[in-house]
């Protein structure tokens, strides 16, 4: 029930930036993916990350959030509405459809590249429809170790509680808004035992974090682990260098109560005048 939910809002937030109101235009994108191997690729999906927002998207090194994605169906079809722009493609399906999240080792994906080995963008303009044809390649995914950290442009530290100690299974959101809300721009894996994390977010800025036990946005529920860098009233913000990395950037978290955050935007009206 909870993955569901989860990709219920994943779904529900892309499907919200694909048809947000934008001054030149929409255009649609479709073609097929159907591999000698695999044959129709049901239940895959296809992702599009808008060049002019942040660089092109990369398997084993930052994780960045798409910004429009579409099912494909029984026939290896999609087709979906994107504001006119330039962007990068990427196919993922999943062998375990329980799974969510970054790739696992032997997801098959595609990602649209030109012969040179370098990322291909799609141009989309508006009120045309983008092609781009049968796709009927497909590559196990396999995580690199990467044997160097040096020339990485990230942040890493540690999530932890109320009481200090370490929090597994969380992520760590890269935003380029105090409000950190909607899509974020990049995510890092999950923590690990020791709370733990390394966020890539592959090109210098200011940046705005947020901790979610989920990435794909949504109302939070009962129990879900959250929390800001910096205070809930006053976050702060990181200012990342290209190619260095930002360490020791401690993160607490709690757990969300519903009636625990009605109490405190209670406590934060102001006092309703008394009657006469």
């Amino acid at each position: 029930m909870v993955h569901k939910s989860f990709c219920f809002c994943l779904l529900l937030l892309l499907y919200s930036v694909t048809c947000s109101a934008n001054e030149g235009g929409k255009g649609v994108v479709t073609g097929k993916w159907i591999t000698a191997k695999f044959g129709p690729m049901t239940g895959a999906q296809v992702l599009l990350f808008n060049a002019a927002s942040g660089p092109a998207p990369s398997s084993d090194k930052h994780l960045r959030i798409p910004d429009a994605g579409s099912p494909v169906d029984s026939e290896g079809k999609f087709s979906m509405e994107v504001p006119a722009g330039k962007y990068y493609l990427v196919m993922r399906k999943r062998v375990n459809p329980e799974s969510a999240g970054p790739p696992e080792d032997g997801d098959p994906q595609y990602y649209a590249r030109l012969k040179n080995g370098q990322p291909k963008t799609f141009v989309v303009k508006p009120g045309k429809t983008t092609n781009i044809g049968t796709v009927t390649a497909a590559e196990p995914f396999r995580r690199a170790q990467p044997v160097s950290m040096a020339g990485l442009t990230g942040i890493e530290g540690a999530v932890l509680d109320e009481k200090g100690m370490p929090v597994a299974g969380v992520r760590v959101l890269a935003y380029s808004s105090p409000k950190v809300q909607g899509r974020p721009m990049f995510a890092s894996g999950k923590t690990g035992a020791d709370g733990r994390y390394f966020l890539n977010v592959a090109q210098q800025g200011e940046y705005y974090l947020r901790v979610r036990t989920h990435y794909g946005g949504g109302k939070p529920v009962d129990g879900e682990f959250m929390g800001v860098y910096g205070k809930p009233e006053a976050l702060g913000s990181l200012v990342v260098e290209k190619g260095k990395i930002s360490r020791g950037i401690d993160i607490s978290v709690e757990k969300y109560s519903a009636r625990r955050e009605a109490e405190r935007r209670n406590r934060r009206l102001p006092s309703l005048p008394s009657k006469p």
